[in-house]
């Protein structure tokens, strides 16, 4: 969904450089996902439905975290999208929406937000966050993607190629990589929402 400098809803099912990915499967077949290039998974322990995917140049600061959430029936992903501005995201240091659109993931509704903040609210970190929120049956998956803006544009395709291998609940069974040894354990504290 990143454009020239962020994230564009039109480019959401667009085509990606980077092909042949690995494919991922939550446990319990939760969601399945295509892992561009050397990103990495790291799995949190105490948020069984949480999953944070990192890229491997250090120099961006980025993270993109799936986290799955249980929703009533009718939910909208619009409705998702304005909760999390009203109660997390504009409360966030110079935080500044540049778009909000709606697509289609995995043929399931979705609404994305692209914004950028000051982190910690100094004006020369910049950051570029998206969320993406698609409602599948009973159950949504929140996309939450951040990275040192000056990166966005170079973390593009690989964040519209996770969200074109999306999968919610696949059917086939893949085989699952290991999870990552202790040291890379996510401290679920310090999670952005």
């Amino acid at each position: 969904m990143m454009g020239a400098s962020l994230l564009c809803a039109t480019d959401l099912l667009a085509g990606s450089s980077s092909s042949g990915g690995r494919r991922f499967v939550a446990p319990g077949k939760l969601f399945g996902v295509k892992l561009p290039g050397q990103w990495t998974v790291h799995l949190h322990e105490k948020d069984p439905y949480t999953y944070e995917f990192r890229p491997p140049d250090p120099k961006a600061d980025a993270f993109l975290i799936i986290r799955r959430i249980q929703v009533p029936a009718g939910a909208n992903p619009r409705q998702l999208r304005l909760q999390a501005l009203e109660k997390r995201l504009s409360k966030l240091p110079h935080f500044k929406v540049l778009q909000e659109g709606d697509a289609k993931v995995a043929s399931f509704p979705a609404a994305s937000l692209t914004a950028t903040f000051a982190y910690q609210g100094n004006l020369q970190f910049p950051r570029a966050v998206e969320e993406l929120y698609v409602v599948t049956r009973g159950e949504a998956f929140i996309f939450h993607f951040e990275c040192f803006q000056p990166y966005a544009a170079k973390l593009s395709n690989d964040i519209n190629y996770f969200y074109k291998t999306f999968r919610p609940r696949p059917r086939r069974s893949v085989t699952r990589p290991q999870a990552p040894p202790p040291s890379t354990t996510i401290n679920t504290d310090k999670v952005p929402f």
